[in-house]
């Protein structure tokens, strides 16, 4: 169980610099008969520690199967994660991220419930995005192929049946080994509906100030001076190796209620490093 104040999302969602695509233009990136490659449980020992960055766009992130606009606070919504590796080379290995916001129509400072899951081998799993460790990371793919693809369910709800937004955001992360301390990122997707409960009217759209300043942290494409660090998001400090191998908190956002968007250039939050063997 996560639980997030309406006023946290201020701080951590930062504004993001690059294009924003609509979202029929994301979705036809996926190649029609893609391979489907298998997505087992990150491991947190093995998540890459990230000096500076890079661009990266052979890889592209969606979410389908988002509410158009709105949905019960309380009742499970299910969508799919996708990835897919676009380019002519294969990424290895791809780790998959995903986080959730939520926050309540009446403005006030408590803290709104939450619980977030993805699905392995058939079983619904806490997916940990608060968790200092894991930081929203839950899934691997070994090896991503030239136009395969991986997906994964990932379901979320509200412990209070209350009137708010919910955002969703994915992306994934890697390392390049030969580069050292290099991470190389891609897009990162966003979707956003409204919390209804039953009798009741759909708020209007989230005040837009709420996505707060820019965040200070280095862009893709810029040296930083300093390795990154995971900021604490709160939840389970399990795990805390996640504390040095760093872990990327500056998160999308674009789209208005309903549907996903594709965020492309700078501030992107997709990441993937390149096979060894691949010349």
């Amino acid at each position: 169980m996560s639980r997030r104040r309406s006023t946290g999302r201020r701080v951590a969602a930062a504004t993001v610099v690059g294009a924003v695509v609509a979202p029929g233009l994301l979705f036809a990136a996926s190649p029609a008969l893609a391979d489907q490659a298998p997505v087992e449980p990150a491991p947190l020992d093995e998540l890459p520690w990230c000096q500076t960055d890079a661009e990266e766009e052979s890889l592209a992130v969606s979410l389908t199967g988002v509410p158009e606009r709105q949905a019960a606070p309380t009742d499970w919504t299910e969508f799919t994660y996708e990835v897919v590796n676009t380019g002519a080379e294969p990424l290895v290995p791809v780790f998959l991220r995903a986080a959730t916001w939520y926050e309540a129509a009446d403005g006030g400072e408590d803290g709104f419930g939450y619980e977030m899951e993805w699905q392995y081998n058939g079983e619904w799993r806490e997916l940990q995005w608060e968790s200092d460790a894991a930081d929203g990371h839950f899934g691997m793919v070994d090896e991503l192929a030239p136009g395969d693809s991986a997906e994964v369910p990932i379901r979320t709800r509200a412990l209070e049946d209350r009137t708010g937004w919910v955002t969703a955001t994915a992306y994934a992360r890697g390392y390049d080994p030969e580069t050292t301390s290099v991470c190389h990122f891609s897009n990162g997707v966003e979707a956003q509906w409204a919390l209804v409960p039953e009798d009741a009217e759909a708020p209007g759209e989230p005040d837009p100030e709420e996505p707060g300043q820019p965040s200070e942290e280095p862009q893709p494409g810029e040296p930083s001076e300093e390795p990154n660090a995971p900021a604490p998001q709160g939840g389970s400090d399990d795990d805390a190796e996640l504390a040095e191998t760093g872990g990327s908190n500056a998160l999308p956002v674009a789209a208005g209620i309903g549907g996903a968007a594709l965020v492309a250039g700078a501030g992107a939050l997709l990441i993937a490093r390149r096979s060894r063997t691949a010349a």
